[in-house]
């Protein structure tokens, strides 16, 4: 959103003013399906919230873009400035989440393929702004910020794959997942009689044979 409105209030090419904009409504799928299948929200319940964040955002869009307007009309560099590299600023703090669950896990779970895509689009991007009457510098860093810390991702995914522990995790999950279940299935077996089928420990059913076979031993012929 602040990205999208000094993207408006510079004049940058289009493709660039709508990417944010594209963003952000993908953004808002992702939490109303959170809102919708785990929180078993009601229809109605999250189609009021996709309207109240469109409300909300599209305020604070027009608002931050009016201001960025206006200290680029009064030529108040240093506030057009600060407007253009806050966005640079929170996508920066986004990344250190993923990078302390990537450091406590030993392992990057994210797709090669999103981020091979991420660092392309803001290679691109980047190299956009160089087509414009001028080059845009503080547009560039939020798209440079991108690509490094991106790198970032990639070089943990190389040393966490040298030491052994990439994907391990998920590899032990599974294989952890597959012994318990071939284990619970070998801990029970079918018991038939007449009226009934039922599940019965193995344990049990030795346990019953025994005492049966003793009793047969004691039982006079």
């Amino acid at each position: 959103m602040l990205y999208g409105a000094y993207a408006v209030a510079n004049g940058l090419y289009f493709g660039l003013i709508i990417q944010p904009q594209i963003f952000a409504l993908f953004t808002l799928v992702n939490i109303l399906q959170v809102y919708w299948y785990r929180y078993k929200w009601r229809p109605a319940t999250v189609a009021g919230a996709c309207a109240l964040l469109c409300v909300s955002y599209a305020g604070l869009h027009v608002g931050i873009w009016k201001a960025d307007a206006h200290a680029i009309e009064r030529n108040l560099d240093s506030l057009a400035t600060f407007l253009g590299v806050l966005p640079a600023v929170f996508i920066a703090v986004g990344f250190f989440p993923e990078f302390h669950v990537c450091i406590k896990d030993r392992s990057v779970e994210m797709s090669n393929l999103f981020i091979m895509l991420d660092i392309m689009g803001g290679v691109f991007s980047t190299i956009s702004l160089a087509f414009d009457y001028t080059f845009d510098y503080v547009a560039s860093i939020t798209y440079l910020v991108v690509v490094l810390l991106d790198i970032v991702l990639v070089l943990m995914k190389v040393f966490f794959y040298v030491k052994g522990t990439q994907g391990a995790h998920r590899v032990d999950y599974h294989s952890t997942r597959a012994s318990s279940v071939a284990g619970s299935a070998g801990a029970q077996k079918i018991s038939h009689s007449d009226d009934q089928v039922g599940l019965v420990d193995p344990e049990s059913a030795a346990e019953s044979s025994l005492q049966y076979a003793s009793c047969a031993k004691s039982s006079p012929a």
